[in-house]
């Protein structure tokens, strides 16, 4: 039991009369939603219960706990998911109006973040040349080249791993960013179960100045519980004020009592079963490639994850889909080609059988190829800002060539803004956006 769920305890032992929010009292709300001893749990900043963003009691001792776990000069906990913490991370590391190197792919939630922070991004494009067409690792050279053709840029800024499950060379990176004197930040929102691998290949064991780890994603805890992890201490002091300029005042109980109730196991039997699904999911891997499935050949990605096509069965995405559903299997993911299986240690053998018997069951048909992607990046003709806070209205595609976006578009896959608001609109970006089904756009006015 860690240390908030202890104090939590005490509380509720007491049975005070609360005369504080929320307003359920903790004695449950109107059918359906009898969630028996839940209502208890969800309590307020009471005595004894910490606050999250004055955090000096159990909520710090929570904190500390998991920095020691992940070797950070400080980690911290958001209600808020991963979209907090990145919003933290951008504060911190760059003051308004300056520049970052950021490889598109970024999550929505960093673009508006970086409009809310008056930041200009100089965007650079992943590894596009896998065979499946997905966006994959960073080129840690590229990244060089960028930083040696721009001083002005204050900090490189990138996902891994991706949606997909491309990890890209963190170690090399810092290395990169070190030599430059500028932070490198890492969207980790899929990976906080890397550093328990046998291969540790958590941001924070590489190097990396400032990530964030959204634990509901691969670890059981409540959704919208994350962390802030802080490796270079020049950030520790202000990473709690940065959180706290956009987090909610009222965090939820429950999801923080999640990341408590998980120490305990990330500290004990977590190894083992981390490392039963990492076989469990090499096997699928392996057995998906047996039946003639496409999938990508990412030099380092996430074991924990199956991104898988059948085109060479000929099924495209929704029909591989609806094959995994008839045998009870639920996909993160049903794109137009792929499909994305995520797991962890709270999979039990049922599912990996499910898994096993639609793999070894898909039908056959006329193969064919999936979309690949061909990208250049489109001019920049207004800061993020100015576009994302400009008024902008909806237009056919085929009015939109010359003009200006209003509104990012981020299909998935390939998990690459195809557009983002500020940029002009060409004759070849209209082109892709109408690829991928897009028949409207906003734009400026």
């Amino acid at each position: 039991m860690g240390p908030l769920t202890r104090a939590a305890e005490e509380y509720l032992k007491g049975e005070t009369s609360r005369f504080h929010t929320p307003g359920h009292k903790g004695r449950g709300g109107f059918a359906p939603f009898d969630w028996g001893e839940l209502w208890r749990w969800d309590v307020t900043e009471c005595a004894g219960l910490d606050s999250l963003f004055e955090a000096n009691g159990p909520i710090r001792e929570t904190e500390r706990a998991y920095s020691r776990l992940y070797g950070t000069e400080d980690s911290l906990i958001s209600a808020g998911g991963s979209t907090l913490c990145i919003q933290a991370m951008l504060a911190l590391a760059l003051n308004p109006g300056e520049s970052l190197l950021a490889v598109r792919g970024v999550h929505r939630s960093a673009v508006n973040a970086m409009a809310l922070l008056d930041l200009h991004p100089q965007w650079m494009l992943p590894s596009l040349g896998d065979k499946t067409g997905l966006a994959g690792a960073v080129s840690p050279g590229e990244v060089e080249a960028a930083l040696a053709c721009n001083p002005r840029l204050k900090a490189v800024y990138l996902t891994s791993p991706t949606y997909f499950g491309a990890v890209s060379d963190i170690a090399a990176l810092s290395r990169i960013c070190q030599s430059f004197g500028v932070p490198l930040l890492v969207d980790n929102a899929h990976g906080a179960h890397l550093a328990f691998l046998p291969r540790n290949l958590h941001p924070m064991a590489l190097g990396a100045d400032l990530c964030c780890d959204s634990l509901h994603k691969t670890l059981p805890v409540l959704t919208g519980g994350a962390m802030l992890h802080v490796g270079n201490k020049a950030y520790a002091s202000r990473a709690r004020e940065k959180m706290a300029l956009f987090g909610s005042t009222s965090p939820s109980y429950p999801v923080m009592l999640s990341i408590d109730a998980a120490l305990g196991y990330l500290e004990g039997g977590f190894g083992k079963d981390g490392a039963n699904v990492t076989e469990q999911m090499e096997r699928m891997d392996s057995l998906a490639g047996e039946q003639g499935c496409l999938l990508p050949e990412f030099p380092l990605g996430d074991p924990w994850r199956l991104t898988l096509s059948a085109s060479p069965l000929g099924l495209d995405g929704p029909r591989l889909g609806a094959h995994l559903r008839e045998h009870g299997v639920e996909p993160e993911l049903v794109s137009e080609e792929f499909c994305v299986l995520m797991a962890s240690p709270c999979n039990i053998q049922r599912d990996f059988l499910r898994l096993e018997r639609a793999l070894t069951s898909l039908p056959r048909g006329a193969a064919h190829s999936p979309k690949t992607l061909s990208l250049t990046l489109p001019q920049q003709k207004a800061s993020l800002r100015e576009a994302v806070f400009a008024p902008s209205h909806p237009v056919p595609l085929e009015q939109a060539v010359g003009k200006i976006a209003g509104a990012m578009v981020s299909p998935c896959p390939p998990g690459i803004a195809l557009v983002v608001p500020g940029e002009e609109i060409d004759p070849d970006t209209a082109a892709l956006l109408k690829s991928y089904g897009i028949f409207f756009i906003h734009v400026l006015h």
